[in-house]
């Protein structure tokens, strides 16, 4: 399993559980042990004349390849050991198989109507695939296997065949029906068989022409080499064996995993071009005359492909990369809980992967690590309220008698490509008596929430917001006791093809009650808080196999269970500041910060 990296699946939990691969082949002995756990959908013997263990051994050995059980205690198991067999027996005469077009088709038809989506052909012919002969052998598969060509045009299985033993530079051509019939492109894949040395099996037909259809795997034999392929054989025993039979279920089996993962999302040619574009193509295995699209690799069939991109309600795409919300005043508990919100993204295979409505870790945040060292204690100013920290400061203000009336235009300037020029306007009025400050306002900004921005599918519309803001000190003794409280309602619009639809009026409130003395001061506080509002989201959350995208509509509760709290301590010197800093949000572990700072 290791060559495949089928163990990076099983880590995941991807085990084929739910899935049912169909078999044609000599027939199954479903006493095994391999099979004890599974349910037997189809065991059909009908064109038997005898189940001993010689008519039963190659069928019994592919499957449990395929779908053996694990923890047997055998030194074995399947690749998708969590799936369910059915199984279409052949007759095997004098080491032939006894098969025709009304017993493919029917055995075919039964596998389908038990539910396979994987149907796995360990058997063929020995004539080879001939470029030159591209004609008389389509007459020959269409003529002698008409009603199997109709049922395969059906679309209702992907077909997994042995490439042959031959040793021939084009593969079989029971295999090659995607090359003589072009509509069956995406629901046939022959596979050729690797030795132990992970090179091309010595009696392995190479993928030649087929090469766009073909896969290698392991399961053969290396020149000079010995069987190394370990499975079931009927009674209970095992074997050794080797040859392109025992390649193919490798691949069936990494289709059972990859449907586990994706089910009903997506469609069969889709499960076919993912399997054949997230093969190894590395070193030797990029000659596509030998291993035609490489060696099958489960682990990169369950991860994205190239990049990433969020589906929109208006149908188009966003990077995702570029989707994100940063700066501003939201709180972190408020982030945290976005990061729960659950959406699709598709890969450039158009395969969904589920991930954070907001990415983990957003690199163009402001610094708040450090910030808090530098912020400054009893800011009252709608022109610095806790949510316009980060935009240019407000134009110079304007005395009459005891109020100062300041006009804001904000702007923020641009961080990279994704996040361009932000820019609002607004004014406050502010009325200073004594030793209090009262203060009101407005903003309106262009494309943004309380100095926060998104970009991409998370792109923001205009907001606009009241501000009121008050603050107070008196003095007690050698020390000053202060009180600062910031409150805000705000309301924005959404973007009409991003995935956030705007707010209600939402009231968010900051308080701080700070003790300040000429060395040491001593701040607790409620970081910025929303009394109430909801988020309008709409999220993709489900692919169907035609391509279209299911989205939800969801109110997000701006409001988290509990307030934030914030203490403080700082020490100053006539050069330096030491600072000590403990805060807890709500779904959030305490976190205790501790910091010095130096002014040269």
């Amino acid at each position: 399993m290791d060559s495949i990296n089928a163990d990076e699946a099983y880590a995941r939990g991807i085990t084929g559980k739910g899935q049912i691969i169909g078999f044609v082949d000599t027939g199954l002995d479903d006493s095994h042990a391999e099979f004890a756990d599974k349910t037997i959908r189809l065991n059909d013997r009908s064109g038997l004349q005898d189940a001993d263990v010689g008519q039963l051994r190659h069928g019994t050995g592919v499957a449990s390849i395929e779908l053996g059980g694990r923890g047997t205690g055998s030194g074995m198991h399947g690749v998708a050991f969590d799936a369910d067999p059915a199984m279409w027996s052949l007759r095997l005469t004098n080491g032939y198989l006894s098969v025709n077009d009304a017993i493919l088709s029917r055995g075919i038809s039964a596998l389908q109507g038990a539910g396979g989506r994987i149907i796995n052909h360990s058997w063929g012919c020995s004539t080879a695939l001939n470029p030159a002969l591209h004609g008389a052998q389509t007459e020959f598969l269409e003529t002698s296997y008409g009603d199997t060509l109709a049922l395969m045009r059906q679309r209702q299985a992907i077909h997994v065949w042995a490439a042959g033993n031959e040793g021939h530079d084009e593969i079989a051509v029971s295999s090659a029906w995607p090359v003589l019939f072009p509509d069956l492109a995406g629901f046939s894949i022959a596979v050729a068989a690797l030795g132990d040395d992970g090179k091309i099996g010595r009696d392995s037909n190479r993928c030649g022409a087929a090469r766009a259809h073909c896969l290698a795997a392991p399961g053969g034999v290396a020149a000079g080499g010995a069987s190394f392929t370990r499975m079931a054989t009927p009674g209970g025993g095992y074997r050794l064996g080797y040859g392109t039979s025992y390649a193919a279920p490798y691949v069936s089996g990494v289709l059972a995993l990859m449907m586990q993962a994706f089910g009903d999302q997506l469609s069969l040619p889709e499960y076919t071009a993912r399997l054949l574009a997230t093969a190894d193509k590395s070193d030797i295995y990029a000659n596509q005359a030998l291993y035609g699209q490489g060696l099958v690799d489960a682990d990169s069939a369950l991860r994205p492909y190239g990049d990433g991109y969020i589906p929109l309600p208006t149908g188009g795409l966003a990077g995702a990369a570029g989707s994100i919300i940063r700066d501003g005043d939201l709180p972190r508990d408020m982030r945290e809980r976005l990061r729960r919100e659950k959406i699709i993204i598709l890969d450039e295979l158009n395969t969904p992967f589920s991930r954070s409505l907001i990415a983990d870790h957003d690199p163009y945040q402001s610094f708040e690590m450090t910030e808090w060292m530098t912020q400054g204690d009893n800011r009252t100013g709608p022109e610095t309220h806790p949510f316009l920290h980060g935009f240019a400061a407000a134009q110079e203000g304007k005395v009459a008698a005891y109020w100062t009336f300041v006009p804001m235009v904000l702007r923020k300037k641009r961080v990279n490509d994704e996040n361009p020029d932000r820019q609002g306007i607004g004014f406050s009025a502010r009325l200073t008596r004594r030793r209090s400050r009262l203060s009101f306002g407005m903003v309106g900004e262009e494309n943004g929430l309380m100095g926060a921005a998104g970009s991409g599918a998370l792109s923001l519309g205009p907001s606009h917001s009241a501000l009121l803001s008050y603050a107070t000190e008196m003095p007690l003794g050698d020390m000053t006791l202060s009180f600062d409280g910031h409150w805000a309602v705000a309301a924005m619009q959404g973007q009409s093809d991003g995935l956030v639809r705007g707010t209600d009026s939402a009231v968010t409130s900051t308080y701080s009650l700070s003790l300040q003395g000429e060395a040491v001061s001593l701040q607790l506080s409620q970081p910025s808080y929303f009394e109430h509002g909801v988020l309008n989201l709409k999220l993709p959350y489900r692919r169907r196999a035609d391509g279209t995208v299911l989205f939800t509509h969801r109110e997000f509760s701006l409001s988290a269970p509990q307030r934030p709290l914030e203490v403080k301590l700082f020490y100053q010197a006539d050069d330096w500041r030491l600072g000590m800093r403990l805060e807890k949000h709500a779904g959030l572990p305490k976190t205790f910060s501790l910091g010095v700072m130096k002014r040269f």
